[in-house]
């Protein structure tokens, strides 16, 4: 996933918007985890020397508060365009999709911003750092951009994150150029978590690392999800898969099977769809 969308937001100004919250339905049994992702019909057209290319063709899924989730295919099957749908990077062409209870397809441009901050966790392939940033500056920095916290509160949160993912103190006030691809990666899941979003969505989040390294990265991830949270991960990495509660498998555009899926039965979808295997 390309980051731009990531540094131009660095620079924007404070704003306070209220998202629009949808009905939920209702629980029968209060137990039930909450449904965080719903996507229904959800596509992404687009149209290249006369021809309509369907990168994302008719979606259908629903995710919940602890799924650790698996997004594979080849190359161009859609995988990376899903994920900028899901992260209101890109708008649908059709479709319907809601995150946390918010219809992301009613927000305004200004209200999208807000909702990224305040619900969504990107982890990059690149981890794209500000290298001029100490590990605890990065953490910090969409803390600050949200507004309404303490300078002392936001710099203990951020080194709080930084040992949960690993990261020792010795190594807080190092800027990227100092850290292994291993730990940038690991301060890049604690940026991603300094405003404890409900979904975590990463792109590749292993693919500069060696297996050695990618491992407890998968497992930190891993750890995201047991912890509450929906992680839904693009990858080639079959390593990821062993792990998964759920293994999406995309080919043109289109879910080819769904492994360990089952529809939540407290969301308001039935995705029986044609070609969903389970």
């Amino acid at each position: 996933m390309d980051a731009k969308h990531f540094h131009l937001e660095q620079q924007r100004e404070q704003i306070d918007l209220t998202l629009p919250v949808e009905p939920q339905p209702e629980r029968a049994n209060q137990t039930l985890p909450a449904v965080t992702v719903i996507a229904e019909g959800l596509s992404k057209y687009f149209r290249s020397a006369g021809e309509t290319i369907k990168a994302v063709d008719e979606v259908s899924f629903a995710f919940t508060a602890g799924q650790f989730v698996a997004v594979l295919g080849p190359s161009g099957c859609g995988k990376s365009t899903l994920l900028y749908l899901l992260g209101g990077l890109d708008r649908p062409s059709a479709g319907e999709l809601m995150i946390d209870g918010v219809n992301v397809k009613r927000l305004s441009a200004r209200q999208e911003y807000r909702f990224r901050r305040q619900k969504l966790g990107f982890v990059f392939q690149s981890f794209h750092l500000i290298a001029s940033l100490t590990a605890l500056e990065n953490v910090m920095l969409p803390i600050e951009l949200m507004g309404g916290t303490s300078g002392a509160a936001m710099h203990e949160r951020a080194r709080v994150l930084l040992r949960q993912v690993g990261i020792n103190d010795d190594r807080h006030n190092h800027k990227p150029g100092k850290l292994s691809g291993g730990q940038q990666q690991r301060v890049a899941i604690a940026r991603a978590l300094a405003n404890d979003p409900r979904v975590i969505l990463a792109d590749e989040p292993t693919g500069n690392l060696d297996s050695r390294t990618g491992k407890p990265i998968i497992q930190l991830l891993k750890q995201l999800a047991q912890q509450g949270r929906t992680v839904i991960v693009v990858t080639h990495d079959r390593s990821i898969t062993e792990v998964a509660d759920v293994r999406m498998e995309m080919m043109d555009g289109r879910i080819e099977t769904m492994e360990n899926y089952v529809p939540p039965v407290n969301s308001r979808l039935f995705l029986e769809k044609k070609g969903h295997k389970r």
